[in-house]
């Protein structure tokens, strides 16, 4: 499976296998790492990476859209904050 900005991770030391989400906006970086175990698969852990990467470019894509604002917002939302 292929995406832009999605790539594969497995780290042998903590066993960590699953999916990384990279966006750059204006000098600023979003991370976040969809788990195989979070999320019951390895099809499933990359459609919610897909899922979350398209929101927030679609936030990113507004007039006047604020990089910093909803990376802050992404992160919060994906981990269950808000």
């Amino acid at each position: 499976m292929r995406a832009k900005n999605i790539s594969r991770y497995n780290y042998k030391k903590t066993g960590f296998q699953g999916w990384r989400l990279a966006l750059t906006r204006k000098g600023l970086s979003f991370i976040k790492y969809f788990s195989d175990v979070q999320y019951a698969g390895f099809r499933e852990s990359f459609k919610a990476a897909l899922e979350a990467r398209d929101a927030i470019l679609h936030e990113l894509r507004m007039p006047g859209a604020n990089p910093e604002l909803i990376f802050r917002v992404a992160k919060e939302w994906l981990n269950g904050e808000s």
